[in-house]
């Protein structure tokens, strides 16, 4: 009975989330009303005179979009219509063009992971006992990995109707308006695969994977990633960090590029300036003791920043911190990618934090939810 009764369960919670899936598809295609767009228009403001510049160097202009509202009441759940859009895209591409040194940035929260469907089918208290661990084993017995946690088949469908939009529906044209494009995408499995098929069949001049655009870094293994090499054939059946796993993402996702690329040693860390840097180093380019995250990178580009992860600790990330690796990823980001519009397959916590890293009100996405935000980095003085 008790086994009927769970399984009972566990199918009304996965309609109710097709049912919001579908919701959700419909709403964003909803067509915008005349008067929220000439309402964004007389509140939308490119001034940055009010803007601490040293403390904030990147600005987002105001009015543009309703995600700026978190602290309000918002429609939804899940993609907002026109992707929260309060003016024309044209006016948007206009603005992208008339500010100098901004970018067009797509933040996609991944689809569904296994930790995601866990937490909400367990419910807080029981999911706490469980979010430290490598695994959770149900009643049925069925295995369920939390490390580097894999979507569910929601979480695939959530994907596949983010394709669809952006693909069949046009709004991939709409959003970059024939722009070149580039994709950065978070090491951990869950926005790979969303990456994958969210943005299948799409024209990007790069796909990139990028260390500093994790989730919330520490104490749960769903936020912990996998090294890039596999482990070796006589060491499987012991820790590989902090979880056990077969395949390192190189095998597990061969289409993807995973470059190791830490920070250079800088004379003040004792170098000369050329030597590569360790976990150390490592830990200090993503806001872990670097005092000047803003400064000039000290990386030849996106990658990850070892071949094991080198930042998961026992100990969960300060919302500070996070913060500060969202600006430093902001820097990276001016310094390494050439294009006006980027889109990036994050995590929630990082997306609220690259909301403040620019000075906007933090925002929890839903799962594939994309979050446009247009950023201008400012000339420092």
């Amino acid at each position: 009975m008790l086994r009927l009764r769970r399984n009972c369960d566990m199918l009304a919670l996965t309609l109710l989330q097709v049912a919001i899936l579908l919701a959700t598809v419909a709403h964003a295609a909803r067509p915008l009303e005349q008067s929220a767009m000439d309402q964004a228009a007389s509140h939308s403001t490119l001034s940055s005179s009010k803007r601490d510049r040293e403390k904030h160097p990147y600005h987002t202009p105001t009015g543009l979009f309703i995600q700026e509202r978190a602290s309000k009441q918002l429609p939804g759940p899940g993609q907002h219509f026109s992707f929260g859009a309060l003016v024309t895209w044209d006016r948007i591409h206009e603005m992208l063009d008339d500010l100098p040194d901004a970018k067009l940035v797509f933040l996609i929260r991944h689809g569904q992971a296994v930790s995601n469907y866990l937490s909400d089918f367990l419910g807080p208290d029981e999911w706490f006992k469980w979010e430290t661990k490598c695994s959770y084993h149900d009643a049925n017995g069925t295995f369920w990995g939390i490390f580097d946690a894999d979507l569910t088949d929601l979480g695939k469908a959530e994907a596949d109707a983010l394709n669809s939009m952006l693909k069949d529906g046009s709004w991939f044209d709409t959003l970059t308006a024939g722009r070149p494009a580039r994709t950065v995408v978070s090491p951990l499995s869950r926005c790979l695969e969303t990456a994958t098929r969210a943005l299948k069949g799409l024209s990007f001049t790069e796909y990139n994977v990028e260390e500093n655009v994790r989730e919330t870094l520490g104490e749960d293994t769903c936020d912990a990633r996998r090294a890039a090499s596999d482990p070796a054939e006589d060491d499987k059946e012991h820790l590989q960090g902090v979880c056990k796993f077969e395949l390192g993402l190189r095998s597990k996702f061969p289409h993807f590029d995973f470059p190791v690329t830490p920070p250079h040693r800088s004379r003040d860390d004792g170098g000369d300036g050329d030597d590569e840097g360790g976990g150390d180093e490592a830990a200090a380019v993503n806001g872990h003791g670097d005092d000047d995250p803003t400064g000039p990178s000290r990386r030849d580009g996106f990658g990850l920043l070892a071949d094991a992860d080198p930042l998961w600790t026992e100990d969960r990330e300060t919302q500070g911190h996070q913060t500060k690796r969202a600006l430093a990823f902001l820097r990276d980001l001016w310094t390494f990618a050439p294009e006006k519009v980027v889109f990036v397959v994050t995590h929630s916590g990082f997306t609220r934090s690259v909301l403040l890293a620019v000075g906007r009100e933090p925002y929890r996405p839903q799962n594939t939810e994309l979050v446009p935000v247009l950023v201008q980095k400012l000339p420092s003085f």
